[in-house]
């Protein structure tokens, strides 16, 4: 079989085993905690099991897309989708001058006009002992409402904004 041919074969074999990735977590008899990619042994007595899958670490849910609406009479019998309402209040951030992150963080909220406040923990002591009270271990550090995001993705700030709270 000629090389051209079996490299894509080859290659599509070996993308497939990667889809299925598992990973297990168990505590032995000892307390110790263990995380592998196979399953606990069945000799160890299990106290706890937990399957982890790759979509328990996809970004949150998006909103469904607007469906179209029934016209006539049938339309007033069907409940009305409550309306989730957009986060009103202000945006606080826990940031340094040098992260880049926070930079995009700051920009992105500015071009969406969302309010925001900005503490930069290097040099505010008081906004450093917040940031350790919420369990900020790297900034940015983001709470909106009484949501907190660690870290800056556009799409679970957007997230967390159009769900109020």
């Amino acid at each position: 079989m000629p090389i051209k041919t079996l490299l894509p074969i080859i290659t599509l074999l070996l993308s497939f085993s990667l889809a299925g990735a598992e990973m297990y977590q168990w505590v032995d008899e000892n307390g110790a905690v263990t995380f592998k990619d196979t399953p606990p042994p069945a000799s160890k007595k299990r106290r706890k099991v937990k399957v982890y899958n790759d979509g328990d670490f996809d970004p949150p849910p998006q909103p469904a897309p607007a469906t179209r609406k029934a016209k006539g009479p049938a339309a007033a019998s069907q409940p009305a989708n409550p309306k989730k309402e957009r986060f009103t209040g202000t945006v606080e951030m826990y940031v340094t001058d040098w992260c880049g992150y926070c930079r995009r963080a700051e920009n992105y909220l500015k071009s969406k006009g969302i309010p925001y406040v900005a503490y930069d923990i290097e040099k505010d002591s008081a906004a450093r002992q917040r940031h350790k009270e919420l369990g900020g271990r790297g900034v940015p550090l983001i709470i909106i409402g009484s949501n907190r995001i660690s870290g800056f993705s556009q799409e679970t700030l957007e997230y967390y904004l159009n769900n109020g709270r």
